[in-house]
């Protein structure tokens, strides 16, 4: 199986970066990402060249700009028996109650996550970073927008498709970010981050034309959304949610507002800082995807 080696690494969404692997529609391959936090000892001495980059692009041949790529999540598993937990004074949701920098290392053995020796988690991995090139200037690492990014979006996990508008010919799709466990919202902007191994499938869709990123679960469908407050988040998750179900469900805008608000949830994807992300989610079944 074809591989992007974790050592080939970019620091920017970019039509510029050149490809790190070419494959094929419908063919399976693997990305490692790195274990970012190994060398972040203090924030003063904080190795930005590592937590500020990703792996790729990869350059998917058959898809041209116009088209949607849908991304299949088939695996993601941990490089190492670990992963890394940070928090950080006068940051996130949580800075008033953080008054020291804190780094924890989390073993990861099987399906459980062990916090401390009293507290466990389940194993719930996911990839905060998913995106392809944009139109125009590179995007840096921490950017999100309509060609994916930092989603930070929990779903975004093995047996889930995201589809994204693709901007140049190839998408040059790159991924980071990635963590054994997060909370909806990421409220102290570190979630148990981990080096990984992800194993993808990409493929040009026809079920489904997106203008922004849409994932799709086995049971949900999600809009999303990013803006400088919450509200404004919200409002473009919701949105384009509204999209989507009128022309799928062949519904007018008051209807589709109607059954918005009976039947899809808004939801956070990160509240620790501007850009704010949010997601709207409706059950797969009613929209029909």
């Amino acid at each position: 199986m074809k591989r992007v080696s974790r050592s080939q690494r970019v620091s920017a969404y970019s039509a510029t970066n050149p490809p790190a692997l070419r494959v094929g529609l419908g063919e399976t391959f693997i990305m490692e990402t790195n274990d970012r936090f190994q060398g972040y000892t203090s924030p003063d001495d904080a190795p930005l060249d590592l937590l500020m980059s990703m792996t790729g692009p990869v350059y998917v041949g058959g898809v041209e700009a116009g088209e949607t790529l849908s991304v299949q999540v088939l695996d993601i598993t941990p490089s190492m028996g670990y992963g890394w937990i940070v928090a950080t004074p006068g940051r996130a949701m949580l800075k008033n109650r953080v008054d020291e920098w804190r780094r924890r290392k989390v073993p990861i053995e099987g399906d459980r996550v062990l916090f401390n020796d009293r507290i466990t988690l389940p194993y719930a991995p996911m990839i905060g970073r998913m995106g392809v090139a944009p139109a125009g200037e590179p995007k840096s690492c921490n950017s999100v927008g309509r060609f994916g990014g930092a989603m930070s979006n929990i779903a975004i996990s093995p047996g889930a498709t995201v589809y994204l508008p693709v901007f140049v010919e190839g998408a040059l799709l790159t991924i980071e970010d990635v963590h054994a466990a997060m909370g909806d919202g990421e409220s102290a902007s570190s979630a148990v981050e981990m080096g990984s191994e992800v194993t993808l499938r990409c493929d040009v869709s026809t079920k489904l034309q997106v203008e922004r990123p849409v994932v799709i679960t086995r049971d949900e469908v999600m809009t999303t959304g990013e803006g400088e407050t919450m509200e404004a988040a919200s409002h473009m998750a919701v949105d384009t949610m509204a999209s989507l179900l009128m022309y799928h469900l062949e519904l007018d805008a008051v209807d589709a507002a109607m059954l918005i608000s009976a039947a899809v949830d808004a939801r956070f994807s990160y509240v620790g800082g501007p850009p704010y992300r949010a997601k709207a989610v409706v059950s797969r079944a009613l929209a029909r995807l």
